[in-house]
């Protein structure tokens, strides 16, 4: 069930999924309209923080009311790490980043990801995928059809990556780990609009049946590159 509540000067989306086993509240964040998200267990109030941009007072108040319980990090680029000490102080939260990032932080992480390990608040139980390509430890969150993507996949394309050689990685990581997934997927992306991974998959389907140059990377469009 999707719940759009829109603020009309800036178009902010704050309850964008609701079960009575999990809610997702989004808020845009900053210059770069970053995303960030607050997992919701309805049925024990708490809650985590999916990563920690500039306005860290938005993701407060869209966590107000709940119990925090972690905040995880999808990776440390500095548009998602502006406003970490903020959030930080204020909810006493540990932190969760895969180990090859965990010295990009302000401060040390408490936690680590592993690759299909899992996280747990209230009854609720988050599914780790790392996905390198974007960067080294770029991790995916996962309940039920429910897809936190962080910058690895967009509408339309993939995370930029700054090498032939990381975009070949990013792209085998989500042929391996996420297109796998079930077109019924809900992915809600570090930037712009929520998409359906049907939708990404056939994109992608219509990328892989074309020729590419080998030095390929950038901010790839599986239609358009």
């Amino acid at each position: 069930m999707l719940c759009w509540v829109v603020h009309a000067e800036r178009k902010l989306l704050t309850v964008i999924f609701s079960s009575p086993s999990l809610e997702v509240r989004q808020v845009s964040c900053g210059p770069y309209d970053n995303n960030c998200y607050v997992l919701v267990c309805p049925k024990t109030g708490e809650s985590v923080i999916v990563d920690t941009p500039a306005e860290p007072e938005k993701a407060l108040a869209l966590a107000k009311g709940t119990m925090v319980k972690a905040i995880l990090m999808t990776h440390c680029h500095g548009d998602h790490v502006t406003g970490h000490q903020e959030i930080r102080r204020a909810t006493n939260a540990p932190v969760w980043v895969h180990e090859s990032e965990a010295g990009q932080l302000p401060t040390p992480p408490e936690r680590r990801f592993q690759h299909e390990g899992t996280i747990t608040f209230g009854q609720v139980t988050l599914r780790t995928i790392h996905v390198p390509g974007h960067t080294t430890g770029g991790t995916c969150l996962l309940w039920q059809n429910q897809l936190i993507s962080g910058d690895t996949l967009f509408p339309n394309g993939p995370g930029k990556t700054w090498s032939a050689e990381a975009f070949k990685q990013l792209v085998g990581s989500l042929k391996e780990r996420i297109f796998t997934l079930p077109d019924d997927v809900a992915v809600y992306p570090g930037h712009g609009r929520t998409t359906v991974l049907s939708r990404e998959k056939a994109q992608f389907r219509d990328f892989e049946s074309r020729q590419h140059r080998h030095d390929l990377c950038g901010d790839v469009v599986w239609l358009k590159d």
